[in-house]
């Protein structure tokens, strides 16, 4: 088959599918019903929802996989006992939730759902943002490392949900923003601006069964940064299957990604321009055992395209496994795997950690096998009222250690395409590869409009990089063989050493009105991977936010 005729293929079904939904919308309105509502990354309800989770509240949320629907965080709400609650710092959190959230727990305490809603929000920001080099938790291409001058700017988002009943919703948030405001999602300026469609689905939301179509952020991890697939990498299109009980969660996601330019040589016209077409597929199963207090989870990712490639129902069967189709075919993709746990051995402490492995030699019989072992890890401890014993409540604390080898998430030049990027930002952990990290924390809340917090990361980055090549000196016969070996220090070359230490504060007197400021003295020791080198930097951000967000009825 074309590739023209794959892409009709795949457009009527698409169009299919969109289709039937749509009419049991219409004709089955009992059986649709008003959900599916995603927080946007970087939303505050996610440190709230967190330091919930940390207390041993919550507990039917799968907080490895995100976002969050609100209809969920308002279930889960509603199953909580909050009169047990002594300390109120916890029941602070809650009523931030509970305000935000104020629409769908109304609908779930009384069983009554709009048979059709529409909600109309608008959230006005003003952010001012300086810093003369990149952000300490970031490594990105170097025209995108430039600084920021520090002066108000303006961001809009708008969002648009249209509900129908319990579990189908039709959504759009998008971005208007004022050229200068820093942004992970690229898009063109226009008259002093950039505009960019952030979220647009289509979603059935079910208690048991999930459907999405469309663009939504994806986030899969326990830790800060994730090493699987990061909202910070930007929102993707896909196509998202869920099956959701108490105990087993499973999670389907087809994304389309962005295209990878190249030009044909030796045509009559000098360069032909080209595109290689991106595709990733990606599953997980969880499990949520003793009451939530183990989490294990396992999954699967592949990252495949080509030129003028359509969608291979090979790579897209969730039951498959991708390494054994790889090395029997012979395949040109990328797949990777890993693991997560998390394991609450008290309400109130947390130990989670991630495992990833991108390529392992088990049989070394060549040259070609004295590739080191590809692999990333992370560790973390969350705690929560730390002082309690003292009788203050409200603090919490946390640690977490990452690292990725050198070449873990990177491909040959000959395979760029398969990299694990998404534009230019990276898939997984915000620091690419070749990388390690350390980074402590601690907040207090002094009022329930008022929290502090300071935290220190530490980095090693080295010379390895998503976006240099992929080097391969065990290849030099000269030096290495069979019989020696090959070995390399992780992180790689001159190591740049970065530490950040961070003051931040947060005011929030009601959910619809926040103040974030963040202060960062930066030091960075062999600067850019040159030995020797130094720079500093003091990076201020500042953010003031207000959102409206009615729900009106339709009929």
């Amino acid at each position: 088959m074309s590739f023209s005729n794959r892409r009709r293929v795949l457009l009527r079904h698409t169009t299919f599918f969109t289709g039937a939904l749509l009419l049991l919308a219409a004709f089955f309105p009992s059986l649709l019903k008003a959900g599916g509502e995603t927080f946007p990354a970087g939303h505050w309800a996610y440190d709230i929802i967190d330091q919930l989770i940390v207390r041993g509240y919550l507990t039917r949320l799968y907080d490895v996989a995100r976002p969050y629907e609100r209809l969920d965080v308002a279930r889960a709400i509603l199953e909580t006992d909050k009169f047990a609650i002594e300390d109120r710092v916890t029941l602070w959190l809650f009523n931030k939730l509970e305000q935000e959230l104020d629409d769908e727990l109304g609908w779930l305490r009384d069983e009554v759902f709009p048979k059709a809603a529409v909600r109309i929000a608008a959230r006005p920001e003003l952010i001012a943002e300086r810093r003369e080099g990149p952000r300490p938790e970031l490594q990105l291409p170097p025209e995108n490392q430039t600084g920021i001058d520090f002066r108000p700017r303006f961001r809009g988002r708008g969002r648009l949900a249209l509900y129908f009943e319990r579990d189908f919703v039709l959504y759009n948030a998008s971005i208007v923003q004022q050229q200068g405001v820093f942004d992970l999602v690229p898009a063109r300026p226009y008259a002093g601006a950039t505009a960019y469609t952030e979220q647009a689905f289509f979603a059935y939301h079910g208690e048991m069964f999930r459907v999405k179509l469309g663009r939504d952020y994806v986030n899969w991890g326990y830790g800060r940064y994730s090493l699987s697939l990061s909202h910070m990498a930007g929102p993707l299109d896909q196509l998202m299957l869920q099956l959701n009980t108490r105990t087993l969660r499973f999670t389907y996601i087809i994304a389309m990604l962005d295209k990878l330019e190249y030009r044909e040589e030796g045509t009559p016209s000098g360069a032909i321009q080209s595109f290689v077409e991106r595709y990733l597929t990606a599953i997980r199963f969880d499990l949520n055992l003793f009451s939530s207090r183990l989490r294990l989870g396992l999954w699967q990712g592949t990252l495949y395209g080509g030129r003028n490639r359509g969608l291979d129902f090979r790579f897209i069967n969730p039951f498959s496994i991708v390494y054994g189709e790889q090395y029997n075919r012979r395949e040109e993709i990328n797949p990777i795997v890993g693991a997560d746990l998390s394991i609450f051995p008290f309400n109130g402490i947390n130990i989670y950690g991630s495992f990833v492995v991108d390529d392992w030699q088990f049989n070394i019989v060549d040259q070609t096998a004295l590739e080191p072992n590809l692999w990333s890890g992370q560790i973390g401890i969350r705690a929560a009222n730390v002082l309690y014993p003292l009788g203050i409540y409200g603090t919490d604390v946390f640690i977490e250690i990452s690292r990725a080898i050198n070449r873990t998430y990177h491909q040959r030049q000959f395979n760029r395409y398969q990299r694990w990027i998404f534009g230019t930002n990276p898939l997984a952990h915000p620091l690419g590869t070749d990388f390690e990290s350390l980074e402590i924390g601690v907040s207090h809340w002094f009022f329930k409009q008022f929290r502090a917090s300071v935290s220190v990361l530490f980095v090693g980055k080295g010379e390895g990089s998503l976006y240099g090549p992929f080097t391969e000196p065990w290849l030099d016969t000269t030096r290495y063989n069979l019989q020696t070996g090959y070995s390399e220090p992780a992180p790689f070359g001159i190591v740049e050493r970065r530490t950040a230490l961070t003051f931040g504060l947060f005011y929030q007197p009601s959910n619809a009105f926040n103040i974030e400021l963040n202060l960062t003295p930066v030091w960075r020791y062999n600067a850019n991977n040159i030995e020797g080198a130094r720079l500093n930097d003091f990076q201020i951000f500042l953010r003031v936010l207000f959102e409206i967000q009615p729900v009106l009825s339709l009929f």
